[in-house]
């Protein structure tokens, strides 16, 4: 049995479940404030990055979403949204999830979205999108395998230059989710009825051509070949295991991947291809795989304009300056 007042098992393997983790809107001014500490400690935020708690309390009775992770009535992680409208379509975009490191990869990020999803089916809104970094293996499984999102569109450097440990020296480049909340691709994950994906299984006999290379090299990854050429219904995309340790070794090798991923997505996107399946890495010198699928996946809104980030004007304003 659950303690009072815990998110229920739903969507959740038990493995991961946190018997005293707890799902509930935050409404303490102690609580507003430690989202600022835990956007810090999760991303190394300076101030001007930090969403202000003035702002997201606003936004939550505004119709958005604020909502609390807690464990032994201690906030530990936190997930935040605002309403968007396209095409005459309300939808929700989910800015910013964090959650202090020390109670990641527990299944405390899924157990918010399931949530977040549920208070959106509450006030009659099924469509929620967010971003993500394209080469995040962990961000990856839980928004495409586990929660049933799909991606269509490549942004390309969403914020301009940031400063923070994690996102310094690379563009920061997005995939735009969409997660679709009635659909059955997403009602059959969440409910934990699809088993996660077997990368042996798509390489083995070539069942699916893969559309870039790379070798190995001094334990790193290196890109070599890609061919934006191919038109199978089904294709792979490989890409490197731990951005952050290739960041720390070697800053080329990491923009190499940055350039190539790119180039691939935004090709692929435009042919009509969209990503449905993602494999992680099971053993060493091996990959994070992207399944690309070459079908329909009706929308009532246009994302397109995200396509384009912000321009890098530090040249200008040094100029002005």
């Amino acid at each position: 049995m659950r303690p009072a007042g815990a998110l229920p098992m739903t969507g959740l393997g038990r493995d991961e479940y946190i018997m005293n983790l707890k799902i509930n809107p935050i409404s303490s001014l102690y609580d507003l404030k430690k989202t600022h500490d835990i956007q810090r400690v999760t991303w190394g935020y300076r101030d001007e990055m930090i969403f202000p708690y003035t702002i997201m309390t606003s936004t939550r009775h505004s119709g958005g979403v604020l909502l609390g992770a807690y464990i032994d009535d201690n906030l530990v992680g936190f997930l935040y949204g605002y309403l968007g409208m396209g095409g005459g379509s309300l939808y929700l975009f989910s800015q910013r999830m964090g959650i202090l490191p020390e109670y990641q990869g527990r299944g405390i990020g899924t157990a918010l979205k399931l949530a977040q999803r549920e208070q959106m089916l509450r006030q009659g809104i099924d469509l929620v999108v967010w971003t993500y970094e394209p080469l995040a293996g962990a961000s990856a499984r839980l928004n495409i395998e586990k929660l049933g999102g799909i991606v269509r569109t490549y942004v390309r450097d969403i914020y301009g230059i940031m400063e923070n440990p994690l996102q310094a020296g690379l563009a920061m480049d997005r995939l735009l989710i969409e997660w679709h909340l009635m659909s059955d691709r997403v009602r059959t994950r969440v409910g934990g009825h699809v088993e996660q994906p077997s990368l042996r299984e798509w390489l083995e006999e070539k069942k699916y051509p893969v559309i870039n290379f790379a070798n190995w090299k001094d334990k790193l990854p290196r890109p070599i070949a890609v061919d934006l050429e191919l038109d199978d219904k089904v294709l792979l995309v490989q890409v490197p295991p731990d951005l952050q340790a290739i960041k720390k070794r070697d800053l080329s090798i990491a923009r190499g991947w940055r350039i190539t991923t790119r180039s691939i997505f935004e090709a692929y996107f435009r042919r009509g291809y969209v990503i449905t399946g993602f494999a992680g890495a099971k053993k060493s010198n091996s990959f994070n795989t992207y399944k690309l699928e070459h079908k329909p996946f009706p929308s009532t809104v246009d994302f397109s304009s995200w396509a384009t980030g912000l321009e890098d004007d530090l040249e200008d304003e040094q100029e002005r300056n």
